[in-house]
């Protein structure tokens, strides 16, 4: 029997860890490449007449090692602030972190983590000699290779042994991912999709290494520059959690109200227009003056205050936020117009003094968030109503029938040289501070260029996504980025059709759609008893996996993985009662991950470990016994509200 060749080994292992891209090899086209085969095995490709390796593959791909080598692309937190792992607690644990090293006399860490867990991408295969080495050099735990031309992976079976190369990453408990889109933003979307499989944090110091010039590369490279940052964000708090629930209880419990949620309904005739804070409000005013009173007016946070300053009263008030700056910029906002003439639109989670400044207030749940996890019941939550009110006002104006939308000052960022937000609001009161620069570059919805940021453009990238969903066609005249799917249309041009809008008929059409509740009647089958028991069990299970950690090993990635773990399963096994702490644990193994990765692997990073695994105990402590006694106090709050049935204003419009 002949023996296989060494190219025959490494497709056989190939063939075996990717069955399906090596099916793909086999069903191609005629070949457009072609190896060539020197003394030393592949030593080039040619595509048409043109050798990409200059006959010396091997010799290439040294050289090019060894220049990234000395000066690698890496993504990595600048700062865990930067990140967005800021709340009280979490800056207790950075404290307590950086005290310790304070204590032994180091004033700065590295700015790169060194020895932990982390991807290499690789973009562009070619004939792979380069491939083993970087893994090498740069430990990495996890090999990401982008090759969009698919022969050249069938010709790397002539230089890279694939069976030694995945050998390699199985013996570091990692994996080799191929992605072979074309497309950047398919590329960054395969390559995040790895990264999601084990948890953000291991991009942290990621490699990225590009082998060949393709015309898709620089923009994916771009891309995930980007996609990176915006996943290294935290997303939810303990503290905002228990905030959260306290006020979505105290709102519920507080008066009368309706619930909006994430359904279908019957189409309305009317145009909804949603007005935003963005500079190019200004030059919208006049249009808005123009066809008011054909139009179902929605304004969004800090868009209310200009409007009201230029006699435009809106139909619907959007809220998302629960801080209590947001009272202030209301009240400020109520100097120039009654904001009992307007019906109010918001997270159940807004401060429980914002729904009385209004007529009567409209809730939702708000996804992912705890107040929605525990007392929701099973209703629909509001589909992208994050992360801006805009989003809420979109969203709402969907849910409630309309399909003829037009957007203004809803800039999702701003020109260069621009201002930030339109003249009139907070934003130039010292209610509010300025936001940094835009540091992120779109197209803009005119044409040319916009200035954005990671909140605006995923407040953009978030309005696409529900117009995409909804199948609406919406008009955008404002002048900032290009929101997917929306019509750029000057507010000029912007004309209505059709008679004043009749808002008796229209509030009492929408209302027949909704639900009504009385106070504490939306929460009357929570069972607040389950969810302490629920809580108690978590943090047992929580303890008892923490406990197996043996400081010895000075184990931060695995404390991560670990919890992440727990948490996976965690949504059933508790009912949810993970959702008030689980933003936090998923923060505190990051933090740590941040420090302990940054210094030198010896007595610094256990002392580091040995601070870190203590305050992880004691802040697991505190969350157990807040969450505990936050539980008691609201059910009982709940059970006071029902049982006092007091006579509350009718829901009427």
């Amino acid at each position: 029997m002949t023996k296989p060749t060494a190219a025959e080994r490494s497709r056989a292992a190939f063939t075996e860890r990717f069955p399906e891209i090596a099916a793909e090899l086999d069903r191609a086209q005629e070949p457009l490449t072609s190896v060539v085969l020197g003394s030393g095995g592949a030593v080039d490709v040619v595509i048409g007449d043109t050798r990409i390796y200059g006959g010396d593959a091997r010799g290439f791909a040294e050289r090019q090692v060894e220049a990234f080598m000395r000066k690698p692309l890496r993504l990595f937190m600048e700062n865990p602030g930067a990140a967005g792992l800021v709340s009280e607690i979490c800056i207790g644990m950075m404290n307590a972190l950086k005290g310790e090293l304070g204590t032994r006399g180091m004033t700065e860490i590295e700015r790169h983590p060194t020895g932990n867990p982390t991807f290499l991408v690789v973009f562009g295969l070619g004939l792979g000699h380069h491939v083993r080495e970087l893994a090498r050099r740069t430990e990495a735990r996890w090999l990401v290779i982008v090759e969009p031309v698919l022969e050249l992976i069938r010709h790397s079976f002539q230089a890279l042994d694939w069976q030694a190369l995945l050998k390699d990453f199985d013996s570091r408990k990692g994996a080799v991912y191929l992605v072979t889109d074309t497309d950047p933003g398919d590329i960054v979307g395969g390559i995040v999709a790895q990264v999601a499989k084990h948890g953000v944090p291991f991009v942290d110091g990621a490699w990225v290494f590009t082998h060949y010039p393709f015309w898709s590369f620089a923009e994916a490279r771009s891309k995930l520059h980007d996609a990176v940052q915006y996943a290294f964000v935290n997303r939810g708090f303990f503290e905002d959690e228990i905030r959260m629930m306290s006020n979505a209880v105290a709102n519920f419990t507080a008066a009368p109200h309706w619930l909006i949620e994430g359904k279908p309904r019957l189409q309305r005739p009317e145009t909804a227009v949603i007005v935003g804070a963005g500079p190019s409000l200004d030059e919208s005013l006049e249009t808005l003056h123009r066809i008011r009173d054909r139009v179902v007016l929605f304004s969004g946070g800090t868009s209310l205050r200009p409007l009201l300053r230029n006699g435009l009263v809106p139909d619907f008030h959007c809220e998302l936020e629960n801080v209590p700056i947001v009272v202030d910029v209301l009240t400020e906002a109520a100097k120039y117009g009654d904001l009992g003439r307007i019906r109010l639109i918001a997270s159940a989670t807004v401060d429980p003094r914002v729904p009385p400044m209004f007529r009567e207030a409209f809730y939702f749940f708000r996804d992912s968030v705890s107040s929605t996890m525990l007392l929701a019941g099973g209703r629909s939550v509001l589909q992208g109503a994050a992360p801006t009110c805009v989003n809420t006002a979109m969203a709402a104006a969907v849910s409630l029938g309309f399909t003829e939308i037009v957007l203004l000052g809803t800039d999702c960022g701003t020109r260069d040289g621009g201002q930030d937000h339109a003249s009139g609001t907070v934003y130039g009161t010292g209610l509010a501070k300025a936001r940094d620069k835009f540091p992120i570059e779109v197209e803009g919805n005119f044409g040319g260029v916009a200035k954005t940021d990671w909140v605006y453009d995923a407040c953009r990238r978030m309005l696409g996504e529900v117009i995409r969903l909804s199948g609406v066609s919406p008009i955008n005249g404002s002048d900032g980025a290009l929101i997917p799917g929306a019509r750029p249309m000057v507010p000029d041009a912007i004309e209505i059709e059709g008679p004043p809008v009749d808002r008796g008929a229209l509030l009492g059409d929408l209302k027949r759609a909704l639900t009504a509740f009385e106070p504490a009647e939306i929460l009357r089958s929570r069972d607040f008893r389950a969810m302490q028991d629920d809580t108690t069990s978590l943090y047992r299970e929580l303890r008892e996996v923490l406990a197996k950690f043996d400081p010895a090993d000075v184990d931060f990635a695995g404390v991560y993985s670990a919890v992440r773990d727990l948490l996976g399963k965690a949504h059933e096994k508790f009912r949810e009662a993970d959702s008030m702490s689980n933003g936090t644990l998923f923060a505190l193994p990051r933090i740590g991950m941040f420090y302990g990765y940054r210094v030198k692997a010896g007595e610094t990073r256990r002392a580091i470990y040995d601070v870190f695994m203590r305050e992880t105990l004691a802040i697991i402590d505190r969350m157990e016994r807040e969450t505990l006694a936050l539980f008691q106090r609201l059910g009982e709050q709940v059970e006071h509200a029902a049982a006092r049935g007091e006579a509350a204003p009718a829901l009427t419009g």
